[in-house]
């Protein structure tokens, strides 16, 4: 199984043993490029599930989780340091996910999964992010 499906079913995976969507695609993604664990990934993505503190107002949560995990991957840690490859990533898988789903609003996406049957379509959302996430970071650091 490729890499990027590999992120993707570990955040659908995340997602169903009940991390919400930020949780979850930050998780699986940290994980697997930073080779550890950290007990924060997930407190850090709580605050954006349901597009930021589930008002289903704002940016969708499972690309949120994506952006968080860009953050503590390539963020940087005191002033003046460089931030390219955090801010080219997060635009990039920004610019996929708009491609893919036409926004990037948590209600405006919901409206079209229509109803779902215990978050299934949002938990394959993550799955997806997660996945996107991952060929864009293979494309770029794997040329």
């Amino acid at each position: 199984m490729k890499l990027e499906k590999q992120v993707g079913k570990k955040a659908f995976d995340y997602h169903k043993a009940g991390f919400h969507c930020a949780e979850a695609v930050s998780k699986a993604v940290f994980e697997t490029y930073s080779q550890g664990i950290s007990q924060d990934i997930p407190k850090v993505a709580t605050a954006f599930g349901g597009g930021v503190g589930r008002t289903q107002h704002d940016i969708c949560g499972a690309l949120t989780g994506g952006v968080i995990a860009l953050g503590c991957l390539f963020g940087r840690s005191e002033p003046g340091a460089d931030w390219t490859d955090a801010y080219e990533l997060a635009a990039e898988l920004r610019r996929r996910f708009v491609l893919a789903h036409g926004t990037t609003n948590c209600g405006a996406l919901l409206a079209t999964f229509g109803q779902q049957e215990n978050m299934i379509r949002c938990k394959r959302l993550s799955g997806e992010v997660a996945s996107m996430l991952a060929e864009i970071l293979e494309e770029r650091y794997k040329a």
